[in-house]
């Protein structure tokens, strides 16, 4: 079976096989990025019918739909068309557990029988069908997740491909960030580029949502300017944790709780602050041993795939803290947590505790 990243690196060769026009029969997509998700069907679309024709050509299956259902969608022939396209989204059929349809462990037919799944007198009609599949068709399911022992998943790859789409690497979303810009008739150089990424979430949908604000902000102005990322962009919760670290290191605790409170407004869930803010202290003592054996800019950054101009963030705040503050904080992270999970503090306590306790024994490194 693939491992998960060879999935993901399957984004690159179905890129060329649209590209070249080679579009196969059989596909699932699955993961996080939806934006990804949704262009890959358009290209595909695209590709395999013209817009005349497309309302004849085209269905999109949402929800638990039979495998009934399915088959019969793929089988219905194309109209002043060579290709029929089959979009089948949130099927349930890629879920694990005992009641989830087709989970088995191997590729192999299914036992006599009749179910939800789609087994019929001669046994599981949609795994058939899918190692037998009709030319015009192209039938792709979309899922958030799945689970690989379902035996779907392993016919899939065997029959047809599956893709992985991951939220993309910092540096390739400011490249990605820096088209989208230019295709609205504005422009921005890296460092902004990467500034943008930084502020916002990960989704591409995300991003594109506040790169729409900030060409709306810039007017007729063309270049987009890290003041403006400043002024007009939503921070991200990762992006709030860095100026909450630096009031911790600054002993500034009225910052730091104000910081909370902004998230705490915009309803971010204080376990999910809890955590980052650990995994920020975590992420400091990784940096400042790094940084003891003589590693610079570049291997940080490359370290924890972040942006050169992140990596100085990480580096200075590292060097704002001793070791052992960094790894007081950590262990206190931990145990504040186990606190909460255990209802002996409530969330918004946990946090803030978190943060009182750090401002109160942080010391800088000399």
């Amino acid at each position: 079976m693939a491992a998960k990243d060879a999935y993901a690196g399957n984004e690159k060769i179905l890129w060329k096989l649209i590209k070249s026009n080679e579009i196969g029969k059989l596909y699932l997509f699955y993961g996080i990025e939806e934006y990804l998700i949704r262009n890959y069907c358009r290209q595909i679309e695209k590709t395999i019918i013209s817009e005349e024709f497309k309302l004849l050509n085209k269905v999109v299956l949402n929800g638990r739909i039979s495998p009934a259902q399915i088959i019969e969608n793929c089988r219905t022939a194309p109209v002043f068309s060579d290709r029929r396209l089959v979009i089948v989204r949130d099927s349930g059929l890629f879920k694990g557990g005992k009641k989830a349809a087709g989970r088995e462990q191997t590729g192999g037919r299914a036992k006599k029988g009749k179910g939800a799944s789609g087994r019929g007198k001669g046994g599981d009609e949609l795994a058939d069908f899918l190692q037998d599949m009709p030319e015009h068709v192209c039938l792709i399911f979309v899922e958030e997740e799945i689970d690989k022992r379902v035996k779907y998943v392993d016919l899939i790859e065997k029959n047809g491909m599956i893709v992985n789409f991951e939220y993309k690497k910092p540096d390739d979303m400011a490249g990605w960030v820096i088209k989208r810009l230019r295709e609205m008739d504005h422009d921005a150089d890296m460092r902004t580029a990467s500034m943008i990424v930084d502020y916002c979430e990960q989704g591409m949908d995300d991003v594109l949502n506040e790169l729409k604000k900030l060409c709306a902000y810039a007017g007729e102005r063309s270049l987009i300017t890290e003041d403006d990322v400043a002024k007009v962009c939503t921070r991200s919760v990762k992006s709030r944790i860095f100026d909450l670290t630096d009031a911790i290191a600054a002993k500034r605790t009225s910052a730091a709780i104000s910081i909370l409170n902004d998230m705490a407004v915009l309803r971010e869930p204080m376990p999910r602050v809890l955590f980052m803010i650990t995994r920020q202290f975590r992420q400091l003592i990784q940096a400042k041993l790094m940084l003891g054996d003589g590693a610079g800019r570049g291997e940080i950054a490359s370290f924890f795939k972040i942006p050169p101009f992140i990596a100085d963030k990480v580096i200075r705040q590292a060097k704002s803290f001793d070791m052992k503050s960094l790894e007081e904080a950590a262990a206190r992270g931990l145990e504040l947590d186990v606190a909460m999970k255990t209802g002996n503090l409530d969330d918004r306590t946990a946090v803030e505790l978190m943060i009182i306790g750090s401002v109160g024994k942080s010391r800088a490194a000399k």
